[in-house]
């Protein structure tokens, strides 16, 4: 995953099938700080993501990169924009397959997660939810994230859904399929994340926020590959870069 973007932000916008007919749009904003890292300097950095929710099926847009995902075709679509191509994974997703060759027991090893998530009595508003704090860490031989998670259920979609396919997604991630039993102790959606990650010494600091949850209808051909565009073949350090 890409300094730039903690895992959490993968894992707060991913959701499933099973609810009524509308479709529901989230936008979120990320914002991380200026950090720098083996003397590189990294500027501050304003990111925004629309996700579009529908009948088991999903579409989250980040930049020129787009994940859909579609538990029906038992397929994930990675759509590149800027090149105009995509790759499908195959659903349920198998990290061990889509790592390079001879890189995989050395990236799960590198990239395995001690995850340890504590609930606490706290609430407070955030936006207009309802919402209760986490606390969250998660280390591994790259880094150490601590997070502070304040979650809702004062959401029209069903939270169980949500869980199941958020699964596929954060399966995505090298190390992560672990975690998935300790990350389910935090009910609900996320709807704002303060982190601080040490990554080779550097410290990172990000907050993720949702602005706005709305039930509407998706435009036309929100879940599919847009015509005209390539199919190609996964290439896991490519996405990595299309991740920054």
């Amino acid at each position: 995953m890409s300094f730039r973007r903690p895992l959490l932000v993968v894992l707060a916008v991913v959701l499933a099938a099973g609810f009524a007919s509308a479709d529901t749009k989230i936008v979120k904003k990320t914002h991380t700080d200026a950090f720098a890292i083996m003397g590189q300097q990294q500027p501050a950095k304003d990111e925004q993501s629309v996700s579009w929710i529908g009948d088991k099926r999903l579409r989250v847009d980040n930049g020129d990169a787009s994940f859909i995902v579609r538990p029906d075709q038992n397929a994930m679509y990675l759509v590149n924009h800027a090149e105009k191509s995509y790759n499908v994974i195959d659903l349920p997703v198998d990290i061990s397959k889509l790592l390079p060759p001879g890189m995989g027991d050395q990236m799960m090893q590198m990239m395995k997660f001690q995850v340890t998530v504590t609930p606490s009595a706290e609430t407070r508003k955030v936006g207009s939810w309802n919402a209760r704090r986490y606390d969250l860490t998660m280390n591994s031989a790259m880094m150490q994230m601590n997070s502070v998670v304040w979650t809702t259920k004062d959401v029209s979609f069903d939270l169980d859904s949500f869980n199941a396919l958020a699964e596929e997604m954060v399966r995505m991630q090298p190390g992560m399929a672990d975690t998935i039993g300790e990350m389910r102790k935090m009910e609900g959606f996320q709807v704002l994340t303060e982190a601080t990650m040490m990554v080779m010494g550097s410290e990172v600091k990000s907050r993720e926020e949702t602005l706005s949850i709305d039930e509407m209808s998706a435009p036309a051909g929100t879940y599919e590959v847009p015509a005209g565009y390539t199919k190609q073949e996964f290439d896991f350090m490519k996405m990595q870069q299309m991740n920054k």
